[in-house]
């Protein structure tokens, strides 16, 4: 359906014929408009998902997922492209032991929170005072410089 406005003519960046309806169709569009739109966010994120996905049928190796995974290959510089989900509900406890005199940094959902085994000292028992806290997101998007 051509713009029929003049308004409309001036703000359409490029018109499409697509085969399919619903999000195969939608998704249609973006690949046959990916060369006029490829500054545009979701654009970028769809090829890199899709490279994403590309590594993991293809069995390359060079993808990791799960955060302990994750959090190693990036300490061993590994790690090329972070794909993070923004509602990951994951948070990153840093805990001290003042009896042994250490810290040590848990990654922890809500449920496992909930279990106070995580905040004592296996060996010990005692309790281990929580010293920060924040949601993983944060933590990376804070810290993603020394990686």
């Amino acid at each position: 359906m051509a713009p029929s406005s003049t308004k409309i003519r001036r703000i359409v960046i490029k018109m499409v014929d697509v085969s399919y309806g619903g999000e195969i169709g939608f998704n249609q569009a973006i690949e046959l408009s990916a060369e006029t739109l490829g500054s545009v966010k979701l654009v970028q994120e769809k090829r890199l998902l899709q490279k994403f996905f590309d590594e993991i049928s293809q069995d390359t190796g060079k993808y990791c997922f799960m955060v302990v995974d994750t959090l190693r290959a990036l300490e061993l510089g590994a790690v090329e492209t972070l794909i993070v989900w923004e509602n990951l509900d994951i948070d990153r406890i840093k805990l001290r032991n003042h009896a042994a005199s250490e810290d040590r940094v848990l990654h922890l959902s809500k449920e496992q929170q909930a279990h106070e085994h995580y905040f004592h000292d296996s060996v010990s028992g005692v309790e281990l005072e929580e010293i920060e806290k924040l949601p993983l997101v944060e933590w990376l998007l804070d810290n993603y410089q020394p990686f």
